[in-house]
């Protein structure tokens, strides 16, 4: 990265001394006119004496050497945002920082899945020909595999097969009893999520559902709850419990589930909580088309900027920082979805303050120029070039001082610094021109208020100017 620097101030560098270079006979023969012509109007008034020229040869060398320092602070300027630029390529392509920018795939977290389970037999029957004994005794019941349905592939508890003559054929009879889940909706489902937004697109999300389970039937059932963890990198303070039992560990599938016999009209409610980390995205599917939500509510609260996924959920209600899902009877495919934009808009407030400080600094010389010949003040050269110094000085610190401060916060106090510290060399009644076109870079930190921050400056520094000259009157009436 010092290469970078180095680089970019030998380029800036040489741009100076091209630029230089490319005027050099136009600003000779400009600055030897002048300086003959105020030699020779010097001498027509007051006579021509040694004193009088070295004292304007002087004054010509002196300002020569403002605007020669003046071109090269703005060209030094111009280069802190391609520098600004580099090092956030730098930082991002570094495999090690020590201002590293969390990461982590968007969280996709499907509803939880509620099911009575029942106990069904089914019975499948075939006639064989008596040639297909021989086979199944040589090779056994998987020559019959063909015809039947793969007994791995379902939730089968029992199976049962027998074989009796009908005539010379041989009838096969197989029974099955398979487990059967019958999806049925939760009494009531509140989902809490909270949002910490980290740096970038990435965020630490609070998960707390409250699911209950409820047998509105007058006959006893055997209930499933099975919860399957989210799509994401890393699921810590995991917590899943229904009633007073405790899922500790998932089954061979991932997911957690829980199995038990529910009264007629019992109640229990399952509790999941956990927290995870996420990027650019959080999903919640609800369930499916052919799920029915009876009863749901999730309130999301966020502590920055959120937006909606394409064909998301819109919330019933919408705060700036809560965001309410109030559904009934509703039978979905849709999914709330909510969309973290990046932070790039303080990168690019950043950048936008870089590249306004080369106007500012511009503007500084013209407004001490203006306001010295408007208050008939001198100015001497040594003076001016260090105010000049000072000021490009502290507009170049917001680059050190925004590794260690906030982007507002070094885009106001480095450039006053300047401001004060050429007021202290000039005059302080140079305030009136340093301080606003000190926070003329800090007007461009907000994309779409820049235009009302720049006229509100602007408006401020001429009250201030009134106001100042009003007061200038009175005390000199008062004389």
């Amino acid at each position: 990265m010092i290469q970078h620097y180095l680089s970019a101030i030998l380029h800036s560098l040489n741009n100076v001394l091209s630029v230089v270079e490319g005027l050099s006979l136009p600003l000779a023969i400009v600055f030897g006119s002048t300086a003959l012509a105020l030699a020779l109007f010097a001498a027509r008034r007051k006579g021509d004496s040694s004193l009088h020229w070295r004292d304007l040869a002087t004054r010509v060398m002196g300002y020569c050497a403002v605007a020669f320092l003046s071109i090269v602070i703005w060209s030094a300027l111009r280069t802190t945002q391609p520098l600004a630029r580099m090092e956030m390529k730098w930082r991002e392509s570094a495999e090690a920082t020590t201002n590293s920018i969390p990461d982590a795939p968007p969280v996709i977290q499907t509803g939880p899945a509620l099911a009575a389970l029942q106990e069904r037999t089914y019975t499948r029957t075939l006639t064989l020909p008596p040639s297909f004994l021989q086979r199944i005794g040589a090779e056994g019941v998987g020559t019959l595999a063909p015809y039947l349905e793969d007994p791995t592939t379902a939730n089968i508890l029992r199976l049962k097969d027998t074989f009796r003559r009908s005539g010379r054929a041989v009838v096969f009879t197989r029974q099955a009893t398979r487990l059967e889940e019958t999806p049925f909706p939760f009494a009531d489902a509140r989902v809490n999520i909270q949002f910490h937004r980290f740096a970038g697109r990435a965020y630490d999300a609070v998960f707390e559902g409250r699911y209950l389970i409820r047998n509105a039937t007058n006959s006893p059932m055997n209930a499933q709850f099975l919860f399957n963890l989210p799509n994401a990198g890393t699921v810590r303070e995991l917590k899943v419990a229904v009633g007073d039992k405790v899922i500790s560990d998932p089954d061979e599938q991932g997911a957690y589930r829980w199995t038990d016999k529910l009264a007629a009209g019992e109640t229990r409610e399952a509790v999941v909580k956990y927290r995870v980390i996420g990027a650019r995205m959080w999903n919640y599917d609800l369930g499916s088309s052919r799920r029915r939500v009876q009863k749901f509510h999730l309130q999301a609260f966020l502590d920055g900027e959120a937006r909606f996924g394409r064909g998301s959920l819109q919330p019933t209600r919408a705060s700036s920082r809560v965001l309410d899902w109030d559904l009934g009877d509703v039978v979905t495919a849709q999914q709330i979805a909510l969309v973290f934009p990046s932070d790039a808009w303080e990168k690019q407030g950043y950048l936008q303050v870089l590249s306004a400080l080369p106007v500012s600094f511009i503007l500084f010389l013209l407004g001490v120029l203006t306001f010295a010949s408007r208050e008939k003040l001198r100015l001497e050269p040594t003076r001016l070039a260090i105010a000049l110094f000072c000021f490009g000085f502290g507009l170049g610190s917001i680059t050190v001082f925004s590794v260690y401060l906030p982007v507002i916060v070094s885009a106001t106090a480095a450039p006053l610094l300047g401001a004060f510290l050429a007021t202290s060399v000039l005059s302080r009644r140079f305030l009136l021109v340093a301080i606003p076109l000190a926070l003329f870079p800090s007007a461009f930190l907000s994309a779409e208020n820049s235009g009302l921050m720049l006229f509100l400056l602007v408006l401020t520094t001429l009250v201030l100017f009134k106001w100042l000259q009003r007061q200038n009157d009175l005390k000199s009436i008062e004389r």
